[in-house]
Order: C-alpha cells, then sequence, then structure tokens
C-alpha cells in the first residue's frame, strides 16, 4: 500500500513537470480550472493550484451505544435469552488509525470537491456484564443470578472509499468553509458496509510569509454519524469476539458454592430447553460450550457523542507543498490529522 501512495505521488510530480505551467506571457489564468477561474484571476484573487493530492495519517476514537443486538448460537437464533439486555453491555469504544489518501480539484474558485481511500487497522474494546434476572418465568432460577464485569478488545482490519466537498468563502485574510462527505467502510467482522457522514464548518485567518510561504490557522466544529440506521451483522466464535472470556468465566465459577453451580447449570438447562420447545432443534451451551460456539449477532450502534470541536493548520511551503495538521476533541470522541499535500495545474 505505501508503494501505492508513492507512486501516485511521483506520477503526479512527473505529470505536473510536463504539462504544468505558470503564467503566460499575455497574463492570462494558465489552467483549465476552476471554472470561472479566469474571472477570479482578473479580479486579483489569488487561486491555490487546482489539482491536490494529499496523503494523511489519522486516528479516531469514539465510544459507542449499543442500541439493538440479536444473537445466534450455531446457527439457532438466541435472541429472546441472550440480548443487549441479558449481556449487559457497559461500554464500547472503537479506535481506528491508518493512511488516508485524498486526491481534490477546484471546480469553481469556491468549490472544491474530492475523494478519499483509506486503510486502516483498529480495535473495538468491549465491557459486558451478563445478567439473566430479567428472564423471569422464561428460566427458573435465572433470578439474581449475574456474571463478573467482562472486558475484552477485538482486533481489525479496514478499507474506506469516500467522496465529498467543500464550499469556501473569503474576505481578505480571513476565511469561513464548510464540509461533508460521506465514507464507505469494509471489514471482516461485518458482513455490510458501514456508511458514516461527517460535515464540519471552519473559520481561520491566513498570514503570508516570504518566498510564497503562508501559514493558516482555522477552529470549528465537526458532526459525524452513522448511515446505515438497520444496522449490521457477522459472524465470530464468541472467545475470539471476547479472547479471555472462557478463562475469566472458569475463574468465576469456580469460586460458586456448589448451590450456586446448581442454579447456574438448571439456567444453562432451561435456556436449552427453552429453544428445543420453540424451535425443535437442540443447542448446548452449558460446561463453557457457550465461549467456543460460532456466533452470529446483527447488532445496531449509535455515537454516544457526535460533534467535537477542531482546531488546526496548514503551512503552506511554496505553492506546491504544504503541510497540514488537525485535532478534534470532545468528551467521547478523538480525532488526529496530519499530513503533506502537493498542489498541481491542469
Amino acid at each position: 500500500m505505501k508503494k501505492l501512495y508513492l507512486c501516485l505521488i511521483f506520477a503526479c510530480i512527473t505529470w505536473t513537470n510536463v504539462f504544468a505551467q505558470e503564467k503566460k506571457e499575455n497574463d492570462q489564468y494558465p489552467y483549465s480550472l476552476p471554472i470561472w477561474g479566469d474571472k477570479a484571476y482578473e479580479r486579483g484573487i489569488d487561486l491555490p493550484l487546482p489539482i491536490g493530492i494529499g496523503i494523511n495519517y489519522v486516528y479516531n476514537e469514539m465510544y459507542l451505544d449499543i442500541t439493538e443486538f440479536g444473537m445466534s448460537v450455531n446457527g439457532l437464533d438466541m435472541s429472546p435469552w441472550l440480548n443487549k439486555e441479558t449481556l449487559g453491555f457497559q461500554q464500547t469504544m472503537a479506535s481506528s488509525n491508518g493512511i488516508n489518501l485524498r486526491i481534490d480539484a477546484w471546480v469553481l474558485p469556491f468549490i472544491n470537491v474530492y475523494g478519499l481511500f483509506s486503510q486502516n487497522s483498529g480495535s473495538t474494546a468491549v465491557s459486558l456484564k451478563p445478567d439473566f434476572s430479567n428472564l423471569g418465568a422464561q428460566v427458573p432460577g435465572a433470578s439474581g443470578l449475574e456474571f463478573p464485569l467482562f472486558s475484552s478488545t477485538v482486533d481489525f482490519e479496514a478499507t474506506a472509499l469516500g467522496l465529498g466537498a467543500t464550499l469556501v468563502y473569503g474576505y481578505k485574510n480571513y476565511f469561513i468553509s464548510g464540509d461533508i462527505n460521506h465514507s464507505w467502510t469494509n471489514t471482516e467482522l461485518l458482513t455490510n458496509q458501514v456508511g458514516v457522514l461527517t460535515s464540519s464548518i471552519r473559520v481561520g485567518h491566513s498570514w503570508k510569509m516570504a518566498k510564497q510561504r503562508r501559514f493558516v490557522f482555522y477552529v470549528g466544529a465537526m458532526y459525524r454519524d452513522f448511515t446505515k440506521a438497520e444496522g449490521n451483522s457477522g459472524s465470530i466464535k464468541f472467545n475470539e469476539a471476547l479472547p479471555g472470556i472462557d478463562q475469566a468465566y472458569d475463574e468465576w465459577y469456580n469460586g460458586l458454592s456448589r448451590t450456586q453451580k446448581a442454579v447456574l447449570n438448571g439456567v444453562y438447562n432451561s435456556i436449552e430447553k427453552a429453544v428445543y420447545d420453540k424451535t425443535g432443534e437442540e443447542v448446548n451451551i452449558g460446561d463453557g460450550n457457550l465461549f467456543t460456539s460460532d456466533i452470529g449477532y446483527n447488532i445496531e450502534k449509535d455515537l454516544i457523542q457526535k460533534t467535537s470541536i477542531e482546531f488546526g493548520g496548514q503551512f503552506e511551503i511554496n505553492r506546491h507543498w504544504a503541510l497540514r495538521g488537525e485535532f478534534g476533541i470532545a468528551d467521547e470522541l478523538k480525532f488526529i490529522l496530519f499530513g503533506m499535500n502537493y498542489r498541481f495545474g491542469f
């Protein structure tokens, strides 16, 4: 993947050296983009070079609320007994980091459109505190049956594609911009793509420096949300989804009294009988078999917090090269970006 990014940069620089040009002798705007660029140029507006390619490192951290959860064991639906309430989701935090490739073009002097491609690795940390007390009459003996808090981390690899647009208005050395983009993420843990809509607004100031250098600082706010309201599904073994849960369970189970163990085994037997009575299929979840079973799940999640405060800056070394950094923070969100951008004419 790194070789691909380097090849793209080399191709763009080579292509620029052959075809790009600065001002022509008649002092007309020399590029095809943006549309109406010649009009803005005649009015003395300092336009950026129209095409850009950027490579950024991006880190995201967000806390999630599990709003719905359905579960099957070895193909049998267990949702009436193993669900969001009985499994007791306490806290879910997802984090990812990776390389983001961004290619953009100024199609109008005030509108920039872009495409995104990213390769990420990350993890989801989950905490559960199962409690079967609310099963009531469905499972005799379940009242008061609570498990200890289990915590685990699931690692994943993901790729994402996105499209977006930025609207910019400037006055003297000040500017305001609004941005919106949508990305589609694929990961081996989920059957369907995860859609995320991101929008932001920024206000900033630009300082001109010697030798075509420029420094830009801005502050703003970013909003993000999932767009797949129906949720997602996947399949994994229980002890792969929650590594170490079988050992933690064994330690907890061995610490129970003989009476408590008998009650717990009775709960397992009651659930197995209830499944058989309802489906006619046998399932064995006792004696730790649940943790080595194939777990199918359907999950709906939501961001606990969707808006963060952003601030960042860009240092333009010259009209072609720039370095950029941005940091976003909220109680339940974190966002870090830094990278470089190369611009050329078309």
